[in-house]
């Protein structure tokens, strides 16, 4: 069971749902809530090229920049710490300052699970794409993330998707969302994508004993196609309307990297559906 998240605490959109649905994990799962708060200094007094003669210039200008920036991240912690006592919820909050990948690389290790938005980039400037800090963590970080969107459709859902392939990552994610609780009082679907569909057949039978291993009864969707997987999951969601998507990330090679690599990187292109992601 979830005993204790970690949320990115930014001000773009996206954070905005990873901090509202933080909260309502927190709550579903009785689980301690920790919030953190990232003052990227390394990007916001990086060297640059300057005028001769421009030195304390800049100086003075970065100065500015990080005070600035420091009073604008402590508002968020603030903000956020108050909305969890509205809800009579006990938090944390996390005051970092450093690179944001490898601060919540650092303290996520104390948690079970991280929620960040896709767009948090730490800089108050809004993007529209998956963040390079983002992309980092979901390499290299050690637990479960829940990557959000902005906006949280379908919450009102009891459905859970999985995208299962065979591969270990995919197997990993399912594993973990098992032992964590993810699918507790849901209706689970597995679904796999293959070109041939026998293959699919046996990938989600596969995840099915996992899952009946945990007293769960999936609803098993092969689907044998020449489409990109990305777009038959999406077609699926649309008839499903999932809460949740459970994927691995990252394969390698062949049609595990097509199916686990590019993938999850359209589905955080293309849907605003929470994607929890483990690897």
């Amino acid at each position: 069971m979830i005993k204790s998240i970690l949320v990115a605490l930014d001000d773009s959109e996206s954070s905005e749902s990873a901090k509202k649905l933080s909260i309502h994990l927190a709550k579903s799962h009785k689980a301690f809530l920790a919030g953190i708060g990232i003052l990227d200094e390394p990007w916001i007094a990086a060297p640059e090229a300057i005028p001769l003669g421009g030195a304390a210039f800049k100086v003075e200008l970065d100065a500015q920049l990080l005070e600035d920036a420091k009073h604008r991240v402590h508002k968020i912690e603030r903000d956020f710490a108050k909305e969890c006592k509205d809800q009579k919820l006990e938090c944390s909050i996390i005051d970092a300052s450093g690179v944001p990948a490898y601060e919540i690389e650092h303290f996520i290790t104390e948690h079970d699970i991280l929620l960040i938005g896709k767009d948090a980039n730490f800089h108050f400037t809004p993007t529209e794409t998956t963040t390079v800090s983002v992309k980092q963590i979901l390499r290299d970080n050690p637990r479960p993330v829940i990557v959000t969107g902005p906006k949280l459709p379908n919450q009102e859902s009891s459905h859970i998707l999985v995208a299962y392939d065979g591969t270990f990552t995919s197997s990993r994610a399912l594993h973990m969302a098992l032992l964590i609780g993810i699918f507790h009082k849901k209706t689970v679907h597995i679904a796999s994508i293959s070109s041939d569909e026998d293959e699919a057949r046996d990938q989600v039978n596969t995840a099915a004993k996992l899952c009946h291993n945990y007293g769960l009864k999936p609803s098993l969707h092969p689907i044998a196609t020449s489409q990109r997987p990305s777009s038959a999951l999406l077609d699926l969601m649309e008839d499903l309307k999932p809460s949740l998507i459970v994927m691995g990330a990252f394969g390698h090679g062949g049609i595990s990297y097509l199916f686990m690599g590019s993938c999850a990187k359209d589905l955080l292109k293309s849907t605003n559906i929470p994607l929890f992601i483990f690897h």
